[in-house]
């Protein structure tokens, strides 16, 4: 643009703004008459330009009745190729306009809904994408806050209804589902007396096996009824500090006591109790389980003394005769002695589960005698029945009170109960202790819950049998024949072999005990690991580990480590590819067959990264556009006024979006960054021999392999590296 052409916008009042989009786009060849129009935004211009840029029909929103949000909307649903018409209108805000365009690349047309609020909008959608019906829900009244929590536990097939009312916020009905979830009868504090701060509470309580009724009173406040759970969570006797006169501080501090010595607080800063009678000076520890008693000059005191000034003090159990007959003889010289131990509480034992299937199986393959790794003896699934019982919970036992040397009573903790088991697929009994399989399929324990995934078994898969698709895991028994697929969202079993056939797991592992030999066509993808006895000329795909006996002529990636285990773990032929790591015997062979390993970071890495590097500079080019329209709007007008223009607060609103836009993927950049730096330090490590033919690509760098052995190769310094195992 020539210094003309920009003095000719200035003096026809356009901004500074506006002319440097006009400038870009003459820049890029566009015909920006379509946009150089006084009365758009330079936020509105902005994204004109970006959609003539992207050869997009802009004249469906270049009107200045469309704000920039809902100019984008309509530019992102004619990149998604939806009918853009179902909710290009300016009466329609931009929030409901991206509910219904998600709607339509998702194949759902929310249209006749255009007029719900965004947040109820949002929550049909999902709703109508997990198949479950909320529409009820909508036309009662309810808020996106609640219809959420009612969607979720719909998703979860959790009988919500008897428990719903709506004056219940949205955190009070999660609470209720999170109880659902866990078995626990909801309806002693899904009430409209409790806050939703209070029926967490007792929530807790509830899953942690305590009794709540203790404490499952509105007159509480949440923090007094968190300071109770504590306590009885922790075995100790409450009834002490849980009635309401107690502020939940004081509730604290006695509890605190309690569990540190039994006893409650004395309220003072003293560590022990000092008492002095005629030469003998007695001591009493705080928590009153020992007493001390010093006498400058033992020659001139006798036992009944002692044992006087004992009394005097209050010291009456566990007096130690034989230390003060020592003292009384001589036998200790300016010295204090215990004269006096009390008996320490003892806490009872901690509540535990029993288990009644395979809580671990070990999925490292066996080594054999001759360097080879055997997959087939790996139990990789534990199945349960449905009615099957799966757990049994021992209720935590008392402990024994302790005395301390005054005669007091040291209250014992009752050992700590354990929280019930949370997970999917079984049942908790009336008794809340024996859990039962509720479906039949393959059960998982990781840490504090069991999940047990419908499962379908096969004998085998073939072209007689047809191709697999399955909500769950799936077992072969058998075989995998070609032509085949198996698509299945959680783990696929086959203790068979695969031949030329397609395998995928959603969101589990893939295990092939046999192996695989793919023909070139064979396919194997696992959102996780992908394990197999061998891969041979087929795809492996694999969201964590691969690892195998060997694998020849394959293509392998892997975003964690490919492993190959055992002496002969060769991987040999086509390409692999691992984020961190290679671990194998041998790579290459003999004859030199070509075999690229490439290790680190690579391509769709560094393009992530550069996208969301571009989206944060596009998000910041948007905020300085709108900041400085935002600074206009305070030039030109006082606060009264602006303050009631509807363009103003939008423009306030959408700087508040766009910078936690730009926040959100600062934090995603600084993510992939730490992905990368990870990657960097990828290796490969050989521990047999190291094959020519074989050629290394490590962060970019590439290196042809020289015959060695026992070696490690990487990247230092700017080039491809080999050293010494070890």
């Amino acid at each position: 643009m020539t210094k003309e052409e920009q003095d000719y916008y200035l003096s026809a009042g356009f901004t500074l703004d506006q002319i440097n989009e006009i400038q870009e786009g003459l820049e890029s060849g566009l015909d920006t008459s379509v946009y150089a129009k006084k009365e758009l935004f330079a936020i509105q211009m902005r994204q004109i330009r970006l959609g003539l840029m992207e050869k997009l029909p802009v004249e469906t929103y270049a009107n200045s009745d469309y704000d920039w949000f809902q100019m984008e909307e309509i530019r992102h649903g004619l990149q998604d190729g939806v009918d853009i018409h179902v909710f290009a209108n300016p009466s329609i805000p931009y929030d409901r306009m991206r509910q219904i365009r998600l709607g339509l690349k998702s194949g759902i047309n929310l249209a006749n809904y255009a007029r719900l609020d965004a947040g109820v909008l949002k929550e049909l959608r999902k709703a109508l994408l997990s198949k479950v019906y909320i529409v009820d829900y909508i036309q009662q009244g309810y808020n996106a806050e609640q219809l959420e929590q009612i969607r979720i536990a719909l998703e979860k097939h959790l009988n919500i209804l008897p428990h719903l009312h709506k004056e219940f916020r949205g955190v009070s009905i999660h609470e209720i589902v999170e109880g659902l979830e866990k078995g626990l009868d909801v309806s002693c504090y899904a009430k409209l007396d409790f806050s939703w701060q209070q029926m967490r509470e007792i929530r807790l309580g509830m899953e942690n096996r305590i009794d709540v009724s203790s404490y499952a009173n509105p007159l509480y406040d949440w923090q007094q009824m968190q300071e109770i759970r504590l306590g009885l969570e922790s075995g100790i006797d409450v009834s002490s500090y849980r009635t309401l006169m107690y502020t939940a501080s004081d509730m604290r501090r006695i509890r605190t006591a309690l569990q540190e010595n039994g006893m409650e607080p004395s309220f003072s800063d003293e560590e022990l109790r000092f008492d002095s009678y005629q030469n003998v000076s007695v001591t009493i520890s705080s928590d009153e389980l020992e007493a001390f008693v010093y006498v400058p000059d033992s020659s001139k005191v006798t036992k009944a003394q002692i044992m006087k000034a004992l009394r005097e003090s209050h010291v009456i159990r566990g007096i130690q005769e034989s230390e003060i007959d020592k003292l009384v003889k001589g036998g200790f010289r300016d010295k204090t002695i215990v004269a006096a131990k009390g008996i320490p509480a003892r806490e009872g034992p901690d509540g535990w589960y029993e288990f009644f299937f395979k809580t671990e199986l070990d999925h490292q393959p066996k080594l054999l005698p001759d360097g080879s790794v055997d997959f087939s003896e790996i139990q990789w699934f534990e199945f349960v029945e449905a009615g099957q019982r799966i757990a049994l919970y021992h209720d935590a036992a008392p402990g024994i009170d302790g005395v301390t040397v005054t005669g007091k009573t040291v209250h014992s903790k009752k050992g700590r109960e354990r929280s019930m088991l949370t997970g999917s697929g079984f049942a908790v009994m009336e008794d809340n202790r024996t859990y039962t399989a509720s479906i039949s399929g393959r059960i998982v324990l990781s840490g504090n819950r069991i999940d047990i995934g419908k499962t379908l078994s096969m004998e085998e898969v073939s072209l007689a049998t047809g191709n697999i698709v399955f909500d769950g895991n799936v077992y072969v028994a058998g075989n995998v024949s070609m032509g085949v697929s198996i698509q299945a969202s959680g783990d696929v079993v086959v203790n068979g072999y695969v031949e030329s056939a397609t395998i995928e797991s959603l969101e589990g592992n893939v295990f092939i005990k046999q192996g695989v030999n793919g023909n070139t066509v064979g396919y194997i993808k696992a959102a996780k690991d992908v394990n197999g006895r061998f891969f041979e000329a087929c795809r492996v795909i694999a969201g964590n580990d691969i690892r195998a006996g060997y694998c020849l002529n394959c293509e392998l990636s892997a975003e964690n480590k490919i492993v190959l285990s055992g002496k002969s773990g060769q991987l040999a032929g086509g390409t692999a590819y691992a984020r961190t790591g290679i671990d194998v015997a041998y790579a290459g062979n003999r004859v030199g067959i070509p075999t690229l390993l490439r290790l680190g970071v690579n391509e769709a890495m560094t393009d992530q990264k550069s996208l969301m590097e571009a989206k944060v500079e596009e998000a910041n080019k948007q905020l300085e556009i709108l900041r400085n329209a935002y600074a206009d709007f305070h030039e030109k007008y006082p606060s009264e006024v602006r303050n009631t223009m509807e363009v103003y607060l939008k423009i306030e609103s959408a700087i508040f979006t766009k910078e936690k836009e730009v926040d959100s993927l600062t934090f995603s950049i600084y993510e992939m960054e730490q992905v990368i730096t990870a990657a960097r330090d990828a290796q490969a490590v050989i521990h047999d021999t190291l094959y020519e033919g074989t050629v290394f690509e490590i962060n970019g760098k590439y290196w042809e392999a020289k015959q060695s052995r026992n070696v490690r190769v990487k990247r230092v310094d700017g080039r491809v590296a080999v050293f010494r195992n070890s």
